[in-house]
């Protein structure tokens, strides 16, 4: 059964989000109380609302009742933000993910009901300089408060089994995928190779990717 979504606060990052959601044919409830923001993405976005979803009557119409995934990405009002939460969590919607300023919102959120907080600018702040620092981790994404997926390019002449490999037990990662150089994506075998040219994704603590993309390329 396909999941619903509705996705609160339009700007960069809710659009982003919102359009996202869309294009991968989810269903999708955008709102914003700014007619500008919801007309800009009412052509991606088939089911766009211009309402003030800080109120709880006002999520009642919307029927967030029958929601399962909340999206808050109200910016620059905490207040809104705040009671939006409050109002979610009491109409009973099952996961509720907030976008946070700073840091120091996230506990009060979290004490709110929220399921997830992400800070973006922190999170991309993060990515950006993993990436920087290797010039073979092609990509990189916090999942949790020490775990991580990265990307991971081989640049050196390197050919090896995975079973011999023993990633688990040596480096304490999980490789979920490998790019091959052609682009081609496939979730791996133990009996498949990994070489030179391919993007190996990988699952684990931030310091392991670090210790296995030295090994990989140093």
């Amino acid at each position: 059964m396909k999941k619903s979504f509705i996705v609160i606060g339009l700007g960069r990052f809710g659009s982003s989000v919102a359009k996202t959601l869309a294009l991968m044919n989810c269903d999708v409830l955008a709102v914003d109380i700014n007619e500008d923001s919801v007309s800009q993405i009412s052509r991606i976005v088939p089911h766009c609302v211009i309402a003030d979803a800080s109120k709880e009557q006002v999520l009642r119409e919307l029927g967030v009742k029958s929601i399962d995934h909340a999206v808050v990405a109200i910016g620059n009002n905490l207040q809104a933000s705040i009671l939006t939460v409050v109002n979610l969590k009491k109409l009973g919607v099952p996961r509720i993910t907030v976008r946070a300023d700073v840091e120091g919102h996230r506990e009060v959120y979290e004490t709110l009901g929220a399921t997830e907080v992400i800070i973006p600018e922190e999170t991309a702040a993060e990515s950006l300089a993993n990436q920087i620092t290797s010039d073979t981790i092609k990509d990189y994404y916090q999942v949790a408060a020490n775990y991580a997926i990265a990307q991971v390019s081989i640049g050196r002449d390197f050919e090896e089994n995975l079973i011999k490999l023993d990633l688990r037990n040596n480096y304490d990662i999980n490789i979920v995928g490998i790019v091959n150089p052609s682009g081609e994506f496939s979730i791996p075998r133990g009996t498949d190779n990994l070489k030179k040219g391919d993007t190996a994704v990988v699952v684990g603590t931030k310091l392991k990717i670090k210790k296995f993309d030295e090994f990989l390329n140093d």
